[in-house]
């Protein structure tokens, strides 16, 4: 029924080609697979309910840097992020550990403003301290119980929140430790939330469950081709500075620009703006294309704008500013 290839390092770490076999399932879910629950505890992850204490996280500095896009450009090492998250590790690995599924995260949170994010990332940490992304997600806790219906937070209040993470396979190497990073933000990736925000964590009320899956002697090996396609050009790479003495991050890529200072979410800036020409024997047309978006606590501004000229006169032009409202976002 279901055909994987589990990878035994991620593909940053390969930097190549990446190690692993391929799997196979007759079911889903599998009959064998039994999920591993993990409680959040004083920094670190448990197989038993632990602390009973709250931990808070204050929205101040900017997480996400190290996974800047969705796609197109492999996540590196998640330390600098993690530093600046709520993390909490299991112990060293006795054996190697090998999950295919959702990771499920549990989560018991506050927060002291109507509308906040919820980030989880879960990590591989390796004996070097070098910590390797295997899957996220985050949530946006006024859809808290619905994406169709979403209400506003209850600053002070505590909610159940599941949050399943992207599905994955992925094996755990002996020695490693399996890494939590809450954090309210992954910025550029998400935009930043209204107001500076302040996540109130349950720790022996929230949980990780991992899905466990545990091999066959006896299983199949799948020999799956190897097609070798010509190599994709490779994506412009991001240069990221900052912050400087006042906070200000900017992150540009081709003719993408974002800023933001940290704690101040709208200072938030995403610009781009692209040219296209075309020449044919006297014709010689360019199209520039650009937008500008903003935001404060209540809207989005969204400024786009477009100019057309011929032999290099203004032959077309236009503006359009809108204001779109937040809408819990």
């Amino acid at each position: 029924m279901l055909r994987v290839f589990m990878p035994y390092r991620t593909a940053p770490q390969a930097a190549a080609q990446t190690p692993g076999r391929w799997v196979a399932e007759q079911a889903w879910p599998p009959p064998r697979m039994k999920p591993y629950v993990y409680y959040l505890d004083a920094g670190r992850l448990s197989s038993r309910v632990g602390s009973r204490d709250h931990v808070a996280f204050a929205a101040k500095r900017i997480v996400g840097l190290t996974k800047p896009e969705w796609l197109s450009d492999p996540p590196g090492d998640q330390t600098a992020d993690d530093r600046k998250s709520l993390t909490f590790d299991s112990a060293p690995l006795k054996a190697d550990m090998e999950i295919l599924g959702y990771p499920i995260a549990r989560v018991k949170v506050s927060a002291d403003v109507p509308v906040a994010t919820l980030v989880v990332r879960l990590t591989e940490v390796l004996p070097d301290g070098t910590s390797w992304l295997v899957s996220y997600a985050l949530r946006n806790l006024t859809h808290r119980a619905s994406h169709e219906y979403p209400a506003p937070l209850t600053p002070g209040e505590f909610y159940d929140v599941e949050v399943p993470l992207f599905m994955v396979a992925h094996r755990f190497k002996s020695g490693s430790r399996i890494r939590v990073a809450v954090s309210e933000s992954l910025w550029p990736l998400v935009w930043p939330s209204p107001a500076p925000a302040t996540l109130t964590i349950a720790l022996g009320a929230s949980s990780l469950a991992l899905p466990v899956r545990s091999p066959e002697a006896s299983e199949a090996r799948w020999t799956i081709p190897v097609i070798r396609n010509q190599p994709a050009a490779a994506a412009a790479p991001f240069d990221v500075q900052g912050p400087d003495a006042e906070g200000r991050i900017t992150v540009r890529r081709a003719d993408q620009t974002a800023e933001i200072t940290e704690g101040d979410p709208n200072s938030c800036v995403w610009r781009d703006a692209r040219s296209r020409s075309w020449k044919n024997g006297e014709t010689d047309c360019t199209v520039l294309t650009a937008f500008e978006l903003t935001s404060t606590e209540r809207a989005f501004q969204l400024k786009e704008s477009l100019r057309a000229t011929k032999g290099g006169a203004l032959i077309f032009e236009r503006e359009k500013v809108s204001t779109i409202e937040r809408d819990l976002l």
